[in-house]
Formats: C-alpha cells, structure tokens, sequence
C-alpha cells in the first residue's frame, strides 16, 4: 500500500455527539467530516460498525456483513422525534436501541402502509441479507438467545428459506428493510467523506462471534461440538501485559481444514466485503493469520493454550491474486514469532507502533523495527489507557525518564499530552493516528475499552459535543502543517 504522510483520529462512530444518545451516520458524522478537513487531518480510524453483540463489543458481532441499526440517523428518515440521552457521557446500549426501535418500527409500518418500500435490488446486490433476516426473525422469536437454544424447529429454518420467508414475511422485508437504510445512509456519508479527502480505517476482527449469523448459516466452518454445536475451542491470547491469565476471547475457532478446500473464501470475502464498505482495513488480531492460540472451551482462563499454524501465505496468495488494491494495516500488536513480521512484510503490510508500548531509548534494538516510514503511528489505541492517565501512573522514575528523552529530542516538556502528540507527528510513520480522548488530554474516566473486562463503561464513552475539539481544531492544524502531515 502506497503511504503518503499524514495524521488521522480514531473515533468509534458511536462516540459521535448526536441528539440520541449514540453517534450515528447523520449530521454529526458530517459535521465531524468538516472538522477533520478543517483541522488538516485526512484519515478517520472508526471500529467495526457489525450489529453488537455480547457486551456491546464490537469485536463480538452478530453479524460480519450487515450494520448495527443503532447508527441509523432518525432524523434523516424525515419524521418529527423528541430527543432521548443527549448529552449523556454515556452510550446506554439498552435503552438507546429500545428508543430508537419503537420510532423505526412506526416509520417502517408508514411506509409499508403507502407501498413505499422496495428491498429487491438490495437483496440481489446483497447475497447476505437473507440469512441474516433469518438469523434476526429467529433470535428475537427466542427472547435474543443464543442460536443453539433455540426451538428445534428455528435452528432448521436455513434448509427451507422460502417458507421461513413466507411464513415470515413481515419480520424478513423489516431486518432487510433496516439494513437497506443503514448501507443508503452510510454510502452517502462515505462519498461526502471521500469529497472532502478523508479515507476512512475501518477494523475487521480475525474472528467472528459464535452468538453470530457468521456461525449459524456455516457451522461447518467452525470447530464445534457435534451434538451441543458449541465450540470445541476458543480463542484467544496467553499472558500478556493486559492479564496475567491471558485473554479468553470465546469466539470459536475456524476448521480450517474446510476453510481450505474452498481456497479460503470464507475469509477472504470477509475481507473483501469490508474492502468495499473501507478504504483502508485494519486487520485485527493479524498475528492469527501466522500462528493462532487455541483453547479448550472447557478451560476458565486463556493460559492452557497451545499455537497452531494459521493459513499465512496460501491465504494472502489468493487474496491478492483475487483482490489485488485491497489496502491493509497489520495490527502485529504484542509478543511476537519473528514469522509474524516476515508475513507482514512480504506483502508491505504497514505495522502498528503504539507510543505508550514503544517508547525507548534510541539504542535499543527494537526502535529501528518501529519507526520507519511503512507504519501507522499511535500514543494508545481504543484498547488503551488515554496518554495522560497512561503517564499518570508511570512511577516517578519513569516520567523523568520520559520527559528527559522528549527533551533530548528538542521537543518542549510544557504537558506530557502535548509533548508526546509532538513526538507522534515527527515520527518515520507515514500515518500517524490519534484517539479524539488524546486531542482533548481527557483522562481515565474516557477510556472506550479495557480488554479482558466485561462492564457497561467498556465501549461507552462519548463525546457530548464537538466544542471541546472545536478548540483545538488550530492547534492540530499547526502539528499537521509542523510536521508536514
């Protein structure tokens, strides 16, 4: 991929300020579209925007192709609606997505009362959408349980979808209808983003969810209990510096055996698809695609674990001889075999360097593997403390160590959020991204997730309006000209 140096902001689209209590694709993402031009940033770092699944993670989706229709814009859809959780510092999934449901059932039976609804181009440009109305009809026919608790008869209903259909007519044209608006909205918020010079990053996680319509309509592709159909084995990380048992994700793992015969095509079009939803994909996970950790599902923790081969080089060979302008980031975060970064580069994948993992003295050897041209430079992803509560709790030792090294790199100590977004932009990295809370030098209280952690501040923080950023709109402008992003 062909890098030209520049800087962008990583915001989940859920963190937009928005008159709903959840950023969605209407005025506000335009708005924040106009402030990334105004400020001189040209690349928007966003998380997967899947249909949420277990603790509002979006690294658990019910779903690899369709959206979350908690980000459609109400307003956009022409009706008069009270605001709800405006200012809230807050996303309360629950209660936003019951609010936003009650309006976009009532705007559904309206236009389906004056025959204004027509999905059938949408479902042939979208071979997915019919499993996933399925998927959605059953699950919510089943209280929101999981698919393998359902009734006996829903878990058959892929072998005969034309009747599940017909029987069901109403409930598919409204999971197709939502996905319909959602994909309308979002290509018409992406064409007024490429307009203005802005790409957007977009992540695809290297699993899915089990709890997921991924799972459900392929059970073949995934290493599952025969009679249970839970998974046999779960991913995951070993030990590492977020938990000292590791990180038992529970996604289930993939038979890749099954995967291979048909030259890995369920991944690849994964891929694929969010190619063409993104300009740039991020993969997450991506040393998975090298070696993968892979844990009974009987096991508590992550620590009982063993690495298994993943499909590496076969998969890219197919992927680039199918796709070949596909644009990739590797996320190659942690402990990794040395063969994680010869896959990455062989096809000059740009890696990550994360300020708050990599800052070094100069001699060590690791500095010259990170800050080089082919990389994308942050202080903390979603997956970190925000900088200043990160440097906050560095031992005294450690704070002079750092600000010491900032100022032998000629770069004024006047606050350690502002000295390190210096040293970030002057970076080899041609992409340098930072997190909306590191603009705003916010604390712990802002932190979007902590992995290994289920609660209801993970994935929740928002912003309430664009005023805080609207200030330093001047500031990032002058880094951006400074250092010639």
């Amino acid at each position: 991929m062909k890098m030209k140096r520049c800087s962008g902001v990583l915001l989940p689209i859920s963190a937009l300020p928005s008159r709903f209590g959840v950023g969605d694709f209407g005025l506000s993402a335009y708005r924040f579209a106009s402030l990334l031009k105004e400020g001189g940033f040209s690349l928007w770092q966003i998380l997967p925007l899947n249909p949420l699944g277990y603790g509002h993670s979006p690294y658990q989706p019910f779903s690899s192709y369709a959206f979350d229709e908690i980000y459609i814009d109400l307003d956009a859809l022409e009706y008069d609606i009270p605001s709800f959780n405006e200012h809230s510092p807050k996303v309360d999934y629950e209660a936003v997505r019951e609010y936003k449901t009650i309006y976009l059932k009532k705007i559904y039976h309206s236009l389906r009362e004056k025959n204004q609804i027509d999905v059938s181009s949408f479902i042939k440009r979208h071979k997915w959408v019919r499993d996933w109305a399925i998927f959605m009809v059953n699950k919510k026919k089943n209280d929101l349980k999981c698919w393998n608790e359902w009734k006996e008869e829903d878990k058959e209903s892929l072998s005969h979808k034309r009747k599940f259909f017909l029987d069901n007519k109403e409930e598919c044209l409204y999971e197709i209808w939502l996905q319909q608006v959602l994909y309308s909205q979002w290509d018409r918020l992406h064409k007024h983003l490429r307009s203005l010079g802005i790409k957007v990053i977009g992540d695809l996680p290297f699993y899915v969810g089990y709890d997921s319509c991924d799972v459900y309509a392929n059970q073949d592709k995934f290493l599952l209990n025969k009679k249970s159909k839970e998974p046999s084995f779960i991913a995951g990380v070993p030990p590492d510096y977020f938990s000292k048992t590791g990180q038992r994700w529970g996604n289930p793992i993939y038979n890749f055996k099954e995967i291979k015969k048909e030259s890995y095509s369920f991944i690849i079009d994964r891929v694929f698809h969010s190619a063409k939803i993104y300009d740039i994909v991020r993969l997450d996970h991506f040393r998975a695609f090298d070696t993968y950790w892979k844990i009974k599902a009987s096991c508590p923790t992550a620590e009982d674990g063993k690495w298994v081969l993943g499909p590496g080089y076969k998969l890219f060979n197919t992927l680039k001889k199918k796709y070949p302008r596909i644009n990739i980031i590797a996320e190659d975060l942690g402990e990794l075999r040395p063969e994680v970064y010869k896959l990455r580069d062989f096809y000059s994948f740009p890696g990550m360097n994360v300020v708050e993992f990599t800052f070094v003295d100069e001699e060590v050897e690791h500095k010259s593997k990170i800050d080089k041209e082919n990389m994308v430079a942050y202080l903390g992803t979603h997956d970190n403390d925000p900088f200043l509560s990160f440097f906050d709790k560095l031992s005294d030792y450690d704070k002079y160590r750092w600000s010491e090294a900032i100022k032998n790199k000629g770069i004024e100590f006047i606050s350690p959020n502002d000295a390190f977004l210096h040293y970030l932009f002057s970076l080899k990295a041609s992409y340098a991204i930072i997190c909306m809370q590191d603009i705003l030098g916010l604390g712990e209280e802002s932190r979007l997730n902590t992995p290994g952690l289920i609660n209801a501040s993970n994935w929740a923080w928002r912003m309430a309006s664009f005023s805080p950023f609207e200030e330093k709109i001047k500031y990032c402008n002058e880094l951006n000209k400074r250092y010639q992003r």
